[in-house]
């Protein structure tokens, strides 16, 4: 039974013991880069189901008539106007002149201004201006985890300009712009979800348009 080690088993300890340090670095900054990754992914789901929670509303508050069950399309003061109704029709160019299907009130009526009544959440542009604190944890048991975070999701939502050329072939004229937002309704609304925290700072947007709804066909027995 041998009292020592010979000096060749001491170099490779040596060695290996100055690879697993090296190694160190290494390890700490992906394990930074992995937690950072998933804190990303984290704020973006937060603000696409944000975004798909805001666009199940109405697109404005004078789209949806109780009486009829659905929603119009609606006229716009500053819209273009290839998209307003043709004369003598609730119809705009495009739409099929049929009963259930997308038309404009039989009575002109107007798109609202953004937050015109008074955020009472009943469409998109209601959840404009506001900010709901979201408190993320990356699993069950919060005092087991590698970090715990708070996202801040504040929404916007504006009109978008449209002043594309719709008679032409292909479409032209049309460019988004987002920091001049049109101050009279248009046919387009943009939704902003910027989610902070976390050392993140995301934006996503969505788009909505002015198109109605179809009617549902009313259900027939089975033959």
């Amino acid at each position: 039974m041998r009292s020592a080690m010979s000096m060749i088993e001491l170099v490779f300890a040596i060695v290996i013991m100055g690879i697993a340090v090296m190694s160190l670095p290494l390890i700490l900054t992906q394990v930074q880069n992995n937690n950072a990754f998933a804190m990303q992914q984290e704020s973006i789901l937060a603000a696409k189901a944000k975004i798909g929670d805001i666009l199940t509303y109405e697109w404005d508050e004078n789209s949806y008539d109780a009486t009829a069950s659905h929603s119009f399309v609606l006229d716009t003061a500053n819209g273009d106007g290839e998209l307003n109704a043709t004369a003598g029709t609730p119809r705009r160019v495009g739409h099929i002149d049929t009963d259930n299907r997308r038309k404009f009130f039989p009575v002109a009526t107007q798109a609202s201004a953004i937050g015109a009544d008074g955020g009472d959440l009943d469409d998109v542009d209601d959840f404009d201006g506001t900010s709901n604190l979201l408190t993320v944890t990356a699993g069950e048991d919060a005092g087991t985890l590698d970090y715990i975070f708070d996202l801040n999701l504040t929404t916007t939502v504006n009109y978008v300009a449209d002043n594309a050329n719709y008679a032409a072939s292909p479409l032209n004229g049309f460019a988004l712009n987002f920091a001049n937002a049109p101050a009279t309704p248009t046919n387009i609304k943009v939704i902003s979800v910027t989610v902070s925290g976390g050392d993140q700072n995301i934006t996503l947007r969505a788009f909505t348009c002015n198109i109605g709804e179809s009617t549902l066909l009313p259900s027939r027995p089975y033959q």
